[in-house]
């Protein structure tokens, strides 16, 4: 977990008086004694006996600068602004004009979230008539964010900020959620005192755990840790849950005296949970002898984001990614690019099922306070400029990952916003506003399954988008139930390919285009018949030009899979068969499908099929698959069907 400290310049002050040769603003001898003592007291962090002792410097020279510009640093440690102020103001009857002081107040109040009274005194700062390049680049920054602050506070969004509740948070630290795709999984971070044997770890130690809801109005079960597998006596944490619920990735500190340069990237299949295998570390190039942290995997399991403090990057760390190849290993790294990273550190990305819009966290940008969460979207190869989410999403406190569900309309967030539970960081539920949710998502899922017998299969699938003919996602099903799990964006029109050894290929068709606001899932029933003499199956990706046989662009990707399907089964011979609605006149019909069959044909001898092995057919209206009696009906007559006759 990344803390930021704020220090004043007040103290560099402080801390470049105490040789013997400084001169401080006091001549009184004792005075000077009490501070010295006061500062070795603060050094040692035993704030009360410093602040004791500078009240006794300030009984003996009430006009001690040092001294109150140390109280003021005690004050401000403790977020008890209203003191810093009251004991600044004395500084400045002293000095008025003193650069440091009044830049000072500016602060306590900025901190306070008083943010017209900061701006009036960055004002000061800017009008005196010299000041550091250093003070003027603060100033600005700040007033940016008073600014800001004002804005966002009188513009709040309707956030509903739900606290988990004790059986998931805990009095520690919170932070990092990953939510499953169905929205009844939760994985976070907890940083727990250090308990195990690892004497060298510092006081606390990161380890990830687990709750579940059976339904998204339910309330999470007690959360447990997710076990040995993952948990050891090292640092484990910033979980993330793939879309298709196969893979935990998270981060492992491994290094014996519990430092970050340690920290890599690893995996566990979860498909026999609640039992993992064993975890296994992401190679080069996502590991690298730097510290890698916070992986988002996308959900076409393509790109993998992550953190790190690598070389090459724009700031302390950086949001890179790496994207994978067909054989299963990974490009890259690349850096996503100074439209996302700084020269501040960026954190916590997280990429939604769209695979287009980044949410992540930076403390280099105006904003609320602390770090903040910022939103992007990816159009044509580049990100937009990144949007503040706003108040409350983000507070004066530090915001962590935010992890959005499937649909986009809620999410889990990490924050310490509740203080008066005096509570550290904890998860929340929030409703997204309309204007900071990623594109409509749609939750697609389907059983591969033995028709005969209705046993799940072992397979292979193929995702396209059919407009562009790009390939969206190509992996492998284990036999189980719902073992293709799917979150595609609205808008498009997609073409499923399915293939099993021993088995008829199969193809599914479906539109995601002016889908029902309502519509959240959709099921596919995907039935396999093994290969035998008379089976048969329809191309439902197979597009011919309104009452043309010519095949349009988009049919090629059905067609290579079916040339794929007979070279792997050489010895089947087929009939393409073209069926029409009723539209029109049968000899129409009969020619127009006969042609269409025949197209397909010469497509399939053109790419090497041997035309011994292949027949046309064209039945017209005669076989219809369902009644002609509305517009859909007539569209699934108008079918391609490939049948095994020998």
């Amino acid at each position: 977990m990344q803390r930021f400290i704020y220090i004043t310049l007040l103290i560099s002050a402080l801390f470049a008086a105490i040789p013997a040769s400084a001169q401080y603003t006091s001549s009184n001898k004792k005075a000077i004694q009490t501070f010295e003592q006061a500062m070795s007291r603060y050094q040692a962090e035993e704030l009360d006996a410093a602040n004791e002792l500078a009240d006794k410097a300030l009984k003996l020279d009430a006009k001690f600068l040092e001294a109150l510009w140390l109280k003021a640093d005690i004050a401000h440690k403790r977020k008890d602004f209203a003191n810093e102020v009251t004991v600044l103001k004395q500084a400045l009857n002293l000095q008025p004009k003193d650069e440091n002081t009044i830049l000072a107040l500016g602060d306590a109040f900025f901190f306070d979230y008083k943010n017209d009274s900061a701006l009036v005194y960055y004002k000061k700062v800017l009008q005196l008539p010299r000041i550091t390049e250093v003070n003027r680049n603060r100033v600005m920054k700040n007033m940016a964010n008073a600014e800001f602050r004002i804005y966002a506070l009188s513009h709040p969004l309707d956030i509903n900020p739900k606290h988990l509740g004790n059986k998931v948070n805990t009095v520690y630290n919170d932070y990092f959620p990953a939510l499953s795709a169905n929205g009844q999984t939760l994985v976070y971070t907890i940083e727990l005192p250090q308990t195990k044997n690892n004497p060298l770890l510092p006081y606390t130690q990161e380890d990830i755990y687990i709750t579940n809801r059976a339904a998204d109005t339910l309330p999470w079960q007690q959360a447990r840790s997710i076990g040995a597998a993952v948990n050891t006596m090292n640092n484990e944490g910033a979980p993330y849950i793939t879309a298709d619920g196969s893979k935990l990735l998270y981060t492992s500190c491994t290094c014996p005296d519990g430092l970050i340069r340690c920290c890599d990237i690893y995996y566990v299949e979860l498909d026999q949970a609640p039992y993992f295998g064993l975890p296994k570390k992401f190679s080069s190039p996502i590991n690298s002898d730097y510290w890698e942290s916070q992986p988002c995997l996308s959900a076409d399991n393509n790109t993998l984001y992550f953190v790190s403090n690598r070389t090459g990057g724009f700031g302390g760390k950086d949001i890179w990614y790496c994207t994978r190849n067909d054989n299963g290993t990974w490009n890259g790294p690349f850096n996503c690019g100074p439209k996302i990273n700084t020269s501040g550190n960026e954190t916590s990305p997280f990429i939604h099922a769209d695979n287009r819009t980044l949410y992540f966290c930076t403390d280099a940008r105006v904003g609320m306070g602390g770090q903040d969460i910022f939103v992007s979207h990816l159009n044509n190869g580049e990100w937009s400029e990144p949007v503040n989410l706003g108040y409350p999403i983000n507070t004066r406190y530090d915001e962590a990952r935010l992890a959005i569900s499937v649909l986009g309309n809620t999410a889990i967030i990490a924050s310490n916003r509740d203080t008066a539970a005096n509570r550290s960081l904890d998860l929340y539920e929030i409703s997204l506003p309309p204007q900071i949710r990623p594109s409509r998502t749609i939750f697609v899922e389907g059983t591969v399954y033995d028709k005969a017998n209705g046993n799940p299969l072992k397979s292979q699938f193929q995702l396209v988008n059919i407009s562009t003919g790009d390939t969206l996602q190509t992996a492998s099903t284990e036999p189980k139930y719902n073992n293709i799990l799917l979150y595609l964006p609205m808008g498009n029109d997609y073409a499923l390919n399915v293939s099993s050894d021993g088995y008829m290929m199969d193809s599914k068709n479906f539109s995601l285009k002016n889908l029902d606001s309502k519509v959240e899932k959709i099921t596919l029933d995907i039935p396999l018949e093994k290969i035998a003499t008379g089976t048969t199956i329809v191309l439902n990706n197979i597009f011919f030009e309104t009452d043309k046989y010519n095949l349009r662009r988009e049919s090629d990707y059905e067609l290579g899979k079916l040339v794929k399907f007979l070279n792997d089964n050489p010895k089947i011979k087929v009939e393409i068969g073209g069926h029409t609605d009723n539209t029109g006149t049968e000899t129409h019909n009969k020619q127009l499908s006969q042609n269409r069959a025949a197209a397909i044909v010469n497509y399939l001898v053109s790419h090497g099929i041997p035309s011994a092995r292949l027949s046309s057919k064209g039945y017209g209206s005669s076989q219809p698959a369902v009644d002609n009696d509305t517009p859909e009906n007539r569209a699934k007559n108008r079918r391609t069907e490939v049948k095994v006759v020998e």
